[in-house]
């Protein structure tokens, strides 16, 4: 690592990782990435950088001090990028009209509170009938996530309204991508395709081909495999 280069404590499976990840892929922002093992013990490392919460990711800034949970992350590469004049570098995460901003923060907050939550429980909620909901819930959210893509964009590539850049909606949903697609081959779903939310289905073709995309984001595979041992862990039996 050379001096004066951020290091970020995550997961290679983790979505909340890789949101912090992208964040300071689109910014450029250089980093180095210490992965932390997956279990019910915490490393000293962790639990010293977070001891609020002692989970990741956990940026760690050069001078040592320590940034927790993927928002505020976001936030803070997004706050650098603006101070630093950086905006150069592909587009800031935020548009620059507060109310564009505030609706952007808005729809990050759905994503993280009824989105992921749904998904998360298709494949591990404890009952039959509750992940058939969970699946329910999923549908309803992209659904209105599909007319959020419409109102936002501005018939551009991405959330951001822009063709080239991705901005923070686009990642705090993108980096839920993976997750998205382990699920639908474990229970053999189709939760985002051409015929239910066209836009979203290309906004997702779009997305995981982006670099910053293709860098950060794991493999299905490695997901599905994570998921299968969250199932056994849990007691989760899936017919």
């Amino acid at each position: 690592m050379t001096a004066g280069t951020m290091r970020l404590l995550g997961g290679e499976v983790s979505p909340f990782a890789a949101r912090a990840r992208l964040a300071l892929e689109l910014r450029g922002v250089a980093y180095e990435l210490l992965d932390e093992p997956l279990g019910p013990k915490k490393s000293d490392r962790l639990l010293a950088a977070n001891p609020v919460y002692g989970k990741i990711p956990v940026l760690l800034l050069p001078d040592g001090r320590a940034i927790c949970e993927s928002a505020v992350i976001v936030q803070y590469v997004e706050d650098v990028a603006r101070g630093s004049g950086g905006a150069e570098a592909g587009g800031l995460l935020l548009p620059d009209d507060p109310y564009e901003r505030a609706m952007h923060r808005f729809w990050t907050v759905f994503i993280d509170d009824k989105f992921w939550p749904a998904l998360d429980a298709v494949s591990l909620a404890p009952t039959a009938d509750a992940r058939a909901q969970a699946v329910v819930d999923t549908r309803a959210a992209l659904n209105r996530l599909e007319e959020v893509f419409k109102d936002r964009s501005n018939g551009a590539a991405f959330f951001s309204g822009r063709d080239a850049a991705p901005g923070l909606l686009d990642l705090a949903l993108g980096c839920f991508l993976p997750a998205l697609r382990a699920c639908e081959r474990l229970h053999g779903l189709s939760l985002i395709d051409a015929s239910t939310t066209p836009l979203l289905d290309g906004w997702s073709r779009r997305f995981a081909a982006h670099p910053a995309a293709k860098r950060v984001l794991p493999d299905t595979d490695k997901v599905v495999q994570f998921t299968r041992f969250l199932q056994e862990k849990f007691g989760v039996h899936v017919s």
